[in-house]
């Protein structure tokens, strides 16, 4: 099952975010801006439960791109 579409500020905060966050490394600790990526979709209405979903679900996210409000 697809995630709900994003509006388009949404989409673009995301975005924005995504680009801003480095890849995870096995062996590595989640940087800050893993965090804030965290951080914004937990405000979204998701949850993510391990440290590499909020990259995983920003890519479906920004895959499906946005509605209108």
């Amino acid at each position: 099952m697809n995630p709900p579409r994003l509006v388009k500020w949404q989409y673009d905060e995301l975005n924005a975010q995504y680009g801003n966050t480095p890849p995870l490394h096995d062996g590595w600790s989640a940087s800050g801006e893993h965090y804030i990526l965290f951080g914004l979709l937990k405000t979204f209405g998701f949850n993510p439960l391990s440290r590499e979903e909020p990259m995983d679900l920003a890519e479906e996210l920004l895959a499906e791109g946005w509605r209108d409000e």
